[in-house]
């Protein structure tokens, strides 16, 4: 974090190059900056801190992603009030351009949308250090039900709230990390949505690139989600999904990887779809890299 009083200026550009051939009527070929992002971010004072990230979507206005303060309460207690990615799953508080996937899994954009889960909100968390590497955390937040796919954009007017647990460890060879997160609001004037996410982070040698995002040796991380909705009063449509990812860095700054989706309709279980992929990464500066990933899906 910066100094108090210090303003640190970021940047992010995700250009994206994609090409698919699946016969005369399924070609298509891409180029597109899918996203520019600035971030502002200042420590106001040694408890308070305050941060600001504008992004520009390919063929969109800039807007305002994210805009919060944290305050730091002491007891280990944290405060965080704004606009941001909540705190859910594995996925939700990772930027577009720092995902480990080029495109978002099937059950995240399923069940929470490519925007996934980021409302204005209150959450307040602790992180309890239990000692010798272990750690565990606990957040509960209240925010506005904006999200268009598991909420309808908030047309019950009401508010949702959420929550995640988390267990860990972290050592010089190893590092993993468990959470359980959940999700209650209204999805239009009658109906509940209810999802709820297992993920899971195993590292083997985690500082082998130190300083790089995604420094560990090998990497395998996941997530299972269920998804409850009320489709009609006393009617409810339960479907579930996942995803994994393997990734080893068989060199500083080179990884090859592989992942797997599977996701049900969140309004119909018995429409699936699942995915493959393999990719390649070079991290030719710590924050930024250069990604060639293959797909297939069904």
């Amino acid at each position: 974090m910066p100094t108090v009083g210090d303003l640190r200026v970021g940047a992010n550009m995700d250009l994206i190059a994609e090409a698919r051939d699946f016969g005369a009527d399924m070609n298509r070929q891409v180029l597109d900056l899918r996203e520019v992002e600035v971030s502002l971010e200042s420590q106001i004072n040694p408890w308070l801190y305050g941060m600001i990230f504008l992004t520009r979507p390919s063929d969109e206005d800039i807007s305002v992603e994210e805009a919060a303060v944290i305050a730091d309460l002491g007891r280990g207690f944290r405060l965080k009030a704004g606009k941001y990615r909540n705190e859910f799953g594995l996925l939700n508080t990772v930027h577009e351009p720092e995902r480990p996937q080029v495109s978002l899994p099937l059950p995240v954009e399923e069940f929470l949308g490519e925007e996934q889960l980021r409302e204005t909100a209150v959450t307040l968390g602790r992180l309890t250090d239990l000692g010798n590497g272990y750690r565990a955390g606990i957040s509960g937040a209240v925010f506005n039900s904006d999200n268009d796919a598991a909420f309808d954009a908030g047309q019950s007017g009401d508010k949702a709230f959420g929550g995640k647990l988390y267990f860990g460890r972290q050592a010089s060879d190893t590092a993993y990390q468990l959470g359980l997160s959940a999700l209650t609001g209204k999805n239009d004037t009658v109906g509940t949505t209810d999802i709820q996410a297992l993920d899971f982070r195993v590292l083997l040698e985690p500082e082998f690139a130190r300083g790089y995002d995604y420094p560990a040796r090998f990497s395998w991380m996941g997530e299972v989600l269920f998804n409850q909705r009320e489709i009609a009063p006393g009617v409810s449509n339960n479907a579930n999904g996942a995803w994994t990812l393997v990734d080893y860095q068989f060199k500083p700054a080179h990884h090859l990887g592989a992942g797997a989706e599977y996701t049900q309709g969140r309004l119909d279980k018995s429409l699936t779809s699942r995915a493959y992929s393999a990719h390649y990464s070079w991290y030719y500066s710590p924050h930024a890299r250069l990604q060639v990933q293959a797909g297939a899906s069904s």
